[in-house]
């Protein structure tokens, strides 16, 4: 059946794509500013999708409405949005910057009805709603302080923003001819490009080498290169709000980690957010068309 894939490959998605939160915090432990950590992994990343899609699929035929997709996609979707989830983290701390993927569904839902992407349905709203108040039950009942500078408060909501805009474009423009290895590759090349100018025109991206430091990095890039894969062929098979439910996946294995690694505890909150949680992906699933939605697009 069309799409029966989607939620293991949006669970996988979002778990790989999660882990970034907790080595965000490890590498700003270890001399990495938010900047370096953003741009070196996703470019060592673009590179080996690169050479991945090159030996599976074949070179591919540059154009400039591809390039400029791809231009669109690495900004929207990487360059903006993780570096300020990275700085949020290493200035506020890993829950606050959380809070930004907990709002990426509802952003999405209301980006997608501003442009008239789909139609107003009261089962995906509410499931977007219940899927929210879990969400944010868990982070706030987590008991970290959340007071934090003005510059990050001012951040949080501007990172579901843009990452609400990136899916409903890809939605929208994603080139159904291009392997999902070469969007991955091409987006993250020019997200790095983006980041690779800010830093040089900034002096932001300098760090201290060390042997810690470069292993956050190459965590972050390994986890990167089969995240950002399935992450492409996500985006063929789900549309916008569904997709955006990833957001909580990253979420949630940010806050796993945290247990698991950091010796963080759970709130007595979080069976009741997480069963909010679960209850929402029932009703997201329950509400979303199987097939795909994608194969149709094309490039403005």
């Amino acid at each position: 059946m069309p799409g029966a894939g989607i939620w293991p490959l949006l669970v996988g998605t979002g778990v790989l794509l999660g882990l970034s939160i907790p080595i965000a915090k490890a590498a700003a432990a270890a001399g990495v500013p938010a900047l370096a950590y953003a741009l070196w992994p996703a470019a060592l990343a673009s590179g080996v999708l690169a050479l991945l899609a090159a030996r599976r699929r074949g070179a591919w035929r540059p154009s400039l409405p591809l390039l400029r997709y791809a231009a669109i996609s690495g900004f929207l979707g990487h360059a903006a949005p993780m570096t300020a989830v990275f700085w949020v983290s290493a200035q506020a701390g890993a829950g606050f910057a959380s809070l930004a993927f907990t709002l990426t569904p509802v952003t999405t839902l209301a980006i997608s009805l501003l442009v008239r992407h789909e139609r107003f349905s009261a089962l995906r709203a509410l499931a977007v709603a219940i899927g929210f108040s879990g969400a944010l039950v868990l982070v706030l009942g987590r008991g970290e302080s959340m007071h934090a500078a003005t510059a990050a408060v001012l951040l949080v909501p501007l990172i579901p923003i843009f990452i609400g805009g990136g899916n409903v474009y890809r939605a929208l423009h994603t080139p159904p001819g291009t392997p999902a290895e070469w969007l991955a590759a091409l987006s993250l090349a020019a997200s790095s490009a983006m980041l690779l100018a800010a830093g040089a025109a900034t002096g932001t991206l300098a760090f201290a080498p060390g042997v810690e430091a470069f292993a956050w990095i190459g965590a972050q890039a390994l986890a990167m290169v089969v995240g950002y894969g399935m992450y492409f062929e996500l985006i063929r098979r789900a549309e916008p709000v569904t997709f955006s439910f990833m957001g909580y996946v990253m979420m949630l294995t940010g806050v796993a980690v945290g247990v698991g690694l950091f010796g963080e505890r759970l709130p007595l909150s979080a069976a009741p957010a997480l069963l909010l949680i679960a209850t929402a992906f029932l009703m997201i699933h329950r509400a979303t068309r199987i097939t795909p939605r994608n194969t149709s697009a094309t490039i403005p």
